[in-house]
C-alpha cells in the first residue's frame, strides 16, 4: 500500500497541485473567451451604427425624393434640404448624434463641397451622411484605424419625383 501511496502521492498532495493548475488553467482560458467576448460585443456595436446611418438615408431621400417638407419643433416649415436633414438626424437621433455638417446634399454631377441643394424636379440627387464611430476599446478599435475610429459613409442617388410644384 505504501508503494501505491508513494508512486500515485496521498490525495492532499494531488489536490494541493490539483488547485495550482486550475488557477493556472483558467487564467489560460479565461482571458481569450474575455477578448473574443467583449470583441463580438463592440463589432456589434459597430455594425448596429452602421445600419442606423445606412437606414437613416434611406430615410432622408424618401423625404427628399417625394419633395416633401417637415415643420420644425416650433411648426414652421422647412426647406426641402433642411427637411432632409431632419429626418435623418431624427432617425438616428435615437442611437447617436449625426451632426447636420456631415450631411451632404447635392445634385450627382455637382462638384464636392457645393452648398446643399435638393434639386428640382427629375433631377438627380446625392445624399451622404458621415458619422465617426469611436470604438469602447484599442483592441478591436486599432485593427480599423488611428485614434480608436472608423468613417461610416452612407451615400444614396435618387431622382426627385414630378412633386408639386416642379420646383
Amino acid at each position: 500500500m505504501n508503494i501505491i501511496l508513494n508512486i500515485l502521492g496521498s490525495p492532499f498532495q494531488r489536490c494541493r497541485n490539483a488547485r495550482g493548475s486550475t488557477a493556472v488553467e483558467i487564467g489560460i482560458t479565461l482571458l481569450p473567451f474575455l477578448l473574443s467576448f467583449f470583441g463580438v460585443i463592440e463589432l456589434g456595436v459597430y455594425y448596429f451604427h452602421q445600419h442606423t446611418v445606412q437606414s437613416a438615408t434611406h430615410e432622408g431621400i424618401r423625404i427628399g425624393l417625394l419633395g416633401a417638407t417637415l415643420d420644425d419643433d416650433d411648426g414652421n416649415e422647412l426647406s426641402r434640404e433642411d427637411s432632409i436633414i431632419k429626418e435623418i438626424t431624427d432617425r438616428a437621433g435615437a442611437f447617436l448624434t449625426i451632426v447636420p455638417a456631415d450631411i451632404q446634399i447635392n445634385p450627382v454631377d455637382a462638384m464636392p463641397g457645393a452648398p446643399a441643394n435638393a434639386g428640382t424636379a427629375g433631377e438627380l440627387m446625392r445624399v451622404q451622411v458621415n458619422y465617426t464611430h469611436e470604438f469602447f476599446s484599442s483592441l478591436i478599435g486599432g485593427f480599423f484605424g488611428a485614434n480608436n475610429t472608423i468613417l461610416i459613409q452612407a451615400v444614396g442617388t435618387y431622382r426627385n419625383e414630378d412633386f408639386i410644384g416642379g420646383s
